[in-house]
Parts: structure tokens; sequence; C-alpha cells
């Protein structure tokens, strides 16, 4: 069943794999960055990071729209479902090459795995980093916080701060 493809056929694939795993590498230094900065309470240099890990990701969006265009196409070219994953069409490339899009596709699977867990870090630590902050505002000035409760039973604040500080309440 394998070797339905060439050289020709699989380095394209195996050059976005690649690619796909240094930028998840990327990402996670920008989320690792971003948690130092979390730690030193630099609130600036957070917001800038944070900016630039949003416009890294919508750059390997369209990477790994890339990836799954060429893996489309490679599944209907041995007549597999479209939707099929790399990992099952491994079969259908030459012996030698099947280890190694293994190793990719376990190495991009590995490094997602770590940059959602290193991105739900930071988003708890700043979510705890807002709550604290609000609380000692809150204790500073007591007159200007009001806890009242949103529509959806969450706790809501007013506050008569300025609309620039707001948002880190």
């Amino acid at each position: 069943m394998s070797n339905n493809f060439e050289e020709k056929d699989w380095n394209p694939l195996v050059e976005l794999l690649r690619n796909e795993v240094q930028e998840y590498g990327g990402l996670y230094n920008l989320l690792e960055r971003q948690q130092d900065e979390i730690f030193s309470r630099d609130p600036e240099l957070v917001l800038k990071t944070n900016s630039e890990i949003e416009s890294y990701m919508s750059e390997m969006g369209g990477l790994r729209e890339q990836r799954e265009a060429v893996v489309r196409d490679m599944a209907r070219g041995c007549g597999a479902d479209e939707e099929e994953p790399l990992s099952k069409l491994i079969v259908h490339f030459p012996d030698f090459m099947q280890p190694m899009l293994q190793a990719l596709v376990d190495e991009i699977n590995h490094m997602i795995r770590r940059t959602r867990q290193k991105a739900r870090q930071n988003f708890m630590l700043l979510s705890r980093t807002m709550e604290i902050n609000h609380e000692t505002m809150q204790k500073l000035q007591p007159e200007n916080y009001n806890r009242t409760y949103t529509k959806k039973g969450r706790v809501g604040v007013k506050t008569k701060l300025p609309t620039r500080y707001q948002a880190f309440v």
C-alpha cells in the first residue's frame, strides 16, 4: 500500500511540517517571554508581547492551512478521504519516509500541547493578577467600587476610575 508518493510529492509536505514545528517553537518562546513579563509585573511589555503572540498565531494559521491543503491534495491523489489526517496517510508514503513523517507529526502534536499548556498558565497568571489588583484597589478605595451581578450571574464591578484604568481592574 506504500509508495503512492514520489519525492516531488512529499518534499513540500516535509518542508511545511518542519516549518510548523519551528513556528510552534517560536510561539512557545513568545509565551515564555510573556510569562517572564507577567512575573516582572510589566503590563506594557505583557500587552506588547500579547500583540506579537496574536500576530504570530495568525501567521501560523496560514502555515497550517497551507499544510492542510497539501495533505488534502495528497489524500485525493491516493484515493483516501480528503479529511483523513496526515497520520492516517503515512502508510501511503515510501517505507523509509514513514518514520520521519510520523516523528514530525508527533513533534507538532507535542508542541501544540506544550503551547496550549503555557497559554493556559499565562491566562491563569493574568487572571489572578487582575483579581489581586482589583482587590487591592477595592481595599484602597472602597467608595469607588460597587459589586453587582451581570445578566449571566457573574460578579460585575462598577467603578468610578477613569476609563484607561478600568481595563486593569
